[in-house]
C-alpha cells in the first residue's frame, strides 16, 4: 500500500518521465524498417513521392527529403554595452554612464534539420534503406 507522502513523489517521477523527448534516432530507424520487404508502392503510400530517384543494375534507389524543426528556441548568450547620459534640471549636474550586460534573447527558433533517407528496391520490393542528417528522428 502506498503511503500519503509517497503520492507527490510519484506523480513528479511520472512528469519527468512524460517530459523526455520520444524523438531518437532508433525511433526513426525502427519507423523505417518497417518499409523493408514490404512493395515500393507501400513504400511510397506511407512516405508520399520521393524527392529523387535512381535505376541501375536492376535495382531502384528512392531518396526523400526530410526537414525537422529544431529543438527549441535557440538559446544563446549574447554581450551588450551601453552608453547615456543624464542631467538633474537647473543647475544640478550632469553625468555619462558606460554600462555592460549578458542577456539571453527571447523568441526565434532553432534552424531546422534536415535528413535524408534512400531506400533501395529490387523488382518492386524493399531491400533496405540508408539514412543521412541530424534530423533523423523519429
Amino acid at each position: 500500500m502506498l503511503r500519503p507522502r509517497s503520492i507527490p513523489i510519484l506523480a513528479m517521477l511520472a512528469l519527468l518521465g512524460a517530459c523526455g523527448d520520444s524523438r531518437t534516432p532508433q525511433a526513426f530507424d525502427q519507423r523505417m524498417t518497417a518499409y523493408v520487404g514490404r512493395p515500393e508502392a507501400e513504400l511510397v503510400a506511407g512516405l508520399g513521392v520521393p524527392s529523387r530517384t535512381y535505376d541501375a543494375d536492376g535495382r531502384r534507389l528512392l531518396q526523400w527529403d526530410f526537414l525537422q524543426p529544431g529543438a527549441g528556441p535557440a538559446v544563446y548568450p549574447s554581450i551588450g554595452l551601453g552608453f547615456g547620459g543624464f542631467s538633474f534640471g537647473r543647475g544640478g549636474g550632469s553625468g555619462f554612464g558606460l554600462g555592460t550586460g549578458v542577456g539571453v534573447p527571447l523568441g526565434g527558433a532553432a534552424p531546422p534539420q534536415g535528413c535524408s533517407v534512400v531506400f533501395e528496391t529490387r523488382g518492386g520490393t524493399v531491400q533496405g534503406y540508408n539514412r543521412n542528417g541530424p534530423g533523423c528522428i523519429a
